[in-house]
């Protein structure tokens, strides 16, 4: 069939469209020779010019459909397009070629196969895969700055995200060398000492900055040549080496190249501000045949989401140097929103004062005189915002159907808690987020119990197996069962008559021989967890189960010899390393609130928009650190006073609403933290709505009082014995403060927890100060430097360390020792008691609990001549801390570390002894500062100070008991039991 014939049926739909547009997109249809830049803001009508151009060449020239190539962001926005296309093209829209780049790649790979050996004789690197070789370069010598002796794997994180950078945006190792070259000539030019004044002699923040700064770097470029030669030698090629090796062919491969550039004739770019170097430059290279190549590129640097700050302005700018002559066209004519919601926009993005920015951020116009309706609210509490989140959904269900609603958010986390919220009050609704089922409550539960299986020695997941309803125990009994734990009975054989792990026992002898996914379908079985979590929650445990089985299918076939055991591993890696496993949400109907990040949001449009939890925290406060220094392009210092990235994202998050707009935002979160709005509101000034949020908050009570016949997991009079059993330490009290549910699970429970390395190293150097304290105080003479090493060996060797981790710890413990042992012969007293451990009570007045037992260990006493305390004295290791860090006076300190001293202060006020009474307390932190000297922080204790602690602890422990706490949500970001809330609330139902 012709051309002709093929089009022949959307003529008359390619005509009505056409006359529908305004004068500038006419003009972006109609101009189809040579290069072009469309400048489309949102609801400009971006996808109906990109197709309707389309078929405005097929019309008017005499070229095919193959020899036009549209190139995407996403794989939606090429469906969005093609299936746009059919309207006007009829069945010639399918011979268009419509792809993302990658998608591009690929097509190329199989089409020149020769051009792209590395690919085709090779595998693509899984995640784990370059974690592994990753840490295997940093064990190189050449590296000192990126392998910290306290965590030296820190940066395999940044270093993944700068090595993905640099490939996207085509910057090669070499390139990164010449960068690196500049930033040396920099550091020569800055001057190194002060000359004058109180730091006359010393080096220059800025310069060791920069020192840093270009020594870091110098080890990412030995990074990145040893990661390509690496990929090589084990021939393996990563996601972003598809475009780089596309590059590299059409660069090698002339024949190739010109294949190309005569089958496109014409070139088309969705999204250009979206668009990363490697992408760029695979433009640049197909359309480099002709002096003024048909190449049109639309976007809109607005919308930039996806590339670092500055990187989408330079795309504008070079369109226009790289192609001269170049058309540009700005649609400013909005199809979509009021000019209510358009002009809120506006101010959150307009920059008049900037000359470049000034043309390309132009104001919009609403095609529409309806006026619509924009709310701001702001709430005294989360959990009153919440209420009216869920109350403005059920009221604009009266007017709009499910589908034209929409909640957008700044996380995935959000997205799933407001979805719940909204299904528990019978909304229908769609989720649509990223969330990593790793770390789901129903994957945790699969993940014990594989690791019971597994790793009979981990008893964390026992408990957590326990803990779950699978286990078959009442909660009574599984209270018990926890709370009995001790040193010296392993929880094995607490738990040895139990029902699970008599089933657990007999499915291990079953699923020794299985291939991974076949055993955990056997163990989802068996165990009948897969049965119930079906019954419970039909499309959330589908959707999970069926993702993990899939990607350990997937584990199997790229190591057919993989066991159960590697696969636990595996999990565990990826959850160390931030790695992962996402699976789309399902969708339950059609017709449904639809919930989502802004991320997600982009390219749709809805009736009503809704976004809650506009607060500081979320929106426009958070920077990313930066370790390294990238020759990627970026704003200039007068656009990036305001987080430039939130910006833009809040802007596509606003500019989603047709007609109704609300935004929200609370001055307390759910756990009783001061919150503030976000500085991004600041820019946009839409109608207040005061009355009404007052008006609601009357209306609304959070609080909920525990029924007497509640089937709580702990009844008030099981909280009060437990709480009487354990009381409260320094350590258990601040844990508490950050999260009832972390003391109820650390320190209550007792769950079996490996201990992290700087724990043990805390240990370890604890250990070592309290025999160079005793053998000074008893022998009095001083450990000397030759023994230390001794010392340190005998207290590594004690814990559960690899070879590894023994030598990094010896390493450092030894270096941080030999100073500090040196600051203690010139400051030590005469007279010392180590490790003093102090049982009190504290009278509470509470009828339930008049005595709160307290306990704590004290690491050194320092007496007077007259045997009376002069001090206690808690060692710290790790970076030492300001005064204000340890007061909570900075914006990321809760005050822990003075509490921990008031909290010694009030033991010796109840200890019995009447001389070891003291009101001074001293932080010395064993590590010295990277000047190495040694710093001890000293405080006195008042009694205002011990006064409220008391009052505190007292008001702990009467919220304790009542189980008020289990009412409250469990917030991620102070906890890590979560998950074990969750499934405990579920199983009250």
């Amino acid at each position: 069939m012709s051309k002709s014939a093929e089009m022949k049926g959307g003529e008359a739909a390619f005509k009505e469209a056409y006359a529908s547009l305004n004068a500038a997109q006419k003009q972006a249809v109609d101009t189809i020779e040579g290069p072009v830049m469309v400048i489309a803001g949102p609801g400009t009508g971006k996808t109906q010019i990109l197709t309707l151009r389309i078929a405005n060449i097929l019309r008017t020239t005499d070229v095919e459909p193959e020899n036009i190539l549209a190139l995407t962001f996403t794989e939606a926005g090429a469906v969005a397009m093609r299936n746009r296309l059919r309207r006007y093209l009829g069945s010639a829209a399918y011979r268009v070629p419509i792809y993302t780049f990658h998608g591009f790649a690929n097509v190329l790979i199989k089409q020149y196969p020769d051009a792209y050996p590395t690919i085709i004789g090779g595998q693509p690197l899984t995640d784990l895969e370059r974690i592994g070789l990753l840490t295997g370069i940093l064990e190189s010598a050449e590296i000192k700055k990126l392998r910290p002796t306290g965590n030296p794997d820190f940066y395999l994180g940044p270093l993944t995200n700068a090595l993905q950078t640099l490939k996207r945006e085509a910057i090669s190792p070499a390139d990164l060398a010449a960068y690196n070259q500049t930033l040396q000539q920099q550091l020569e030019a800055t001057e190194q000492y002060h000359e004058k004044g109180a730091h006359k002699g010393k080096v220059r923040g800025e310069y060791t900055k920069l020192e840093s700064l270009l020594q870091k770097n110098q080890e990412l470029h030995f990074v990145y040549q040893a990661y390509q030669a690496a990929l090589q030698a084990d021939r393996k090629f990563d996601f972003e080496d598809m475009l780089l090796e596309t590059i590299a062919a059409l660069k090698s491969n002339e024949s190739m190249l010109r294949d190309l550039q005569e089958t496109y004739q014409y070139l088309l770019a969705d999204e250009h501000q979206d668009v990363n170097g490697s992408q760029n430059t695979i433009l640049e290279l197909l359309a480099d045949f002709h002096e003024t190549p048909n190449v049109f590129v639309v976007g809109d640097e607005k919308q930039a989401i996806y590339r670092f700050q500055g990187a989408s302005l330079e795309n504008f700018l070079y369109f226009e140097d790289r192609f001269k002559g170049a058309v540009t066209i700005s649609l400013t004519e909005n199809y979509r929103s009021t000019q209510q919601i358009l002009d809120a926009a506006h101010e959150l993005i307009a920059e008049p004062e900037h000359e470049v920015l000034s043309k390309l951020r132009l104001p919009l116009t609403a095609n529409t005189k309806e006026k619509g309706e924009l709310t701001l609210h702001d709430f005294s509490h989360q959990g009153v915002e919440d209420e009216w989140l869920v109350e403005m959904v059920q009221n604009s269900l009266k007017n709009h159907s499910p589908e034209e609603i929409a909640v957008i958010v700044r996380s995935n986390r959000e997205v799933e808690a407001i979805a719940a919220k909204l299904r528990q009050a019978g909304v229908p609704t769609n989720a649509s987020a990223e969330g990593d089922i790793l770390v789901h409550p129903i994957t945790t539960q699969i993940r014990s119990l594989v690791r019971t299986l597994t790793h009979p020695e981990d008893e964390e997941a026992l408990f957590r197996v326990l803990h779950s309803s699978v286990s078959g125990l009442s909660l009574k009994e599984l209270a018990e069962l926890l709370s009995a734990r001790s040193h010296g009975q392993s929880l094995w054989e607490l738990a040895a008559d139990t029902d699970i792990v008599g089933v657990l026992e007999e499915i291990k002898q079953s699923v020794s021989n299985q291939p991974p996914h076949r055993a955990i379908a056997l163990l989802l079985q068996k165990t009948g967890l897969q049965e119930r979590l079906i019954a419970e929650l039909p499309h959330e445990a589908a959707r999970v189960i069926r993702r993990l089985l899939d990607e350990v299918e997937q584990m199997v076939v790229h190591n057919p010899t993989i066991t159960l055991h590697d696969v636990s591993n595996n999990f565990t890696e990826h959850i160390t390393h931030h790695l992962p496993l996402t699976a789309p949400y399902i969708s339950t109907t059609e017709s449904a609130v639809q919930v989502m990040t802004a991320h997600k949001a982009k390219g749709l449009e809805f009736a009503v928009v809704i976004a809650p939890h506009l607060t500081d925290n979320r929106w426009g406060s958070k920077k990313a650190p930066e370790y390294f220094s990238l020759p990627v392009t970026r704003l200039t210092e007068e656009v990036t006073t305001i987080n430039e990235d939130e910006r833009r994202l809040l802007y596509v998050l606003l500019t989603r609403a047709k007609t109704e707009l609300h935004l929200s935002y609370a001055t307390t979160s759910i756990e009783g933290k001061d919150l503030m709005a976000s500085r991004l509101l600041e820019k946009v000034v839409p109608g207040a709505t005061e009355e009404l949020t007052k008006e609601f908050e009357q209306s609304v009570s959070l609080l909920s009082t525990v029924e007497e016949d509640s089937e709580l997991l702990l009844t008030p009079e099981v909280l009060t014995a437990l709480l009487q059993a354990r009381g409260f330490s320094a350590t258990s009290y601040n844990n508490y403060l950050a999260s009832p549910y972390t003391y109820l699970y650390r320190n209550i429970l007792r769950m079996p927890e490996v201990r992290a390395l700087p724990l043990l190293f805390g240990t370890g150097v604890h250990d070592v100060m309290e025999v160079i304290t005793k053998t000074h105080s008893n022998e009095g003479r001083f450990v000397v430097a030759s023994e230390l090493n001794d010392l340190l060996t005998r207290s590594l060797r004690r814990l559960p360390l690899s070879n590894k981790e023994y030598s990094q710890l010896h390493e450092r413990g030894l270096t941080a020792l030999s100073v500090y042992l040196e600051y203690f012969t010139k400051t030590a007293p005469t007279k010392t008691l180590e490790e003093l451990a102090v049982n009190v009570v504290l009278q509470t007045g509470i009828p339930e609990l008049p005595e709160l037992p307290l306990s704590g260990k004290l690491d050194r006493l320092d007496f007077d001549s007259e045997g009376k305390v002069l001090r206690v004295v808690d060692y710290k290791t790790g970076a030492p801390k300001t005064r204000n860090v340890i007061e909570g006076k900075t914006k990321t300190s809760d005050g822990g570390y003075k509490r921990q001293l008031v909290f010694y202060a009030l033991l010796l006020k109840l200890y019995d002894k009447e001389s070891y009474t003291t009101r001074e307390g001293v932080l010395s932190f064993v590590e010295p500062d990277k000047h190495g000297v040694v710093h001890e922080e000293s405080f006195t204790i008042t009694d205002k100070e011990i006064q409220e602690l008391q009052e505190g602890l007292i008001a702990a422990a009467q919220d304790f008991i009542s189980g008020n706490f289990l009412q409250s949500p469990c917030d991620p970001a102070t906890s890590d039991y979560c998950d074990l809330v969750e499934q405990l609330k579920n199983r009250l139902g």
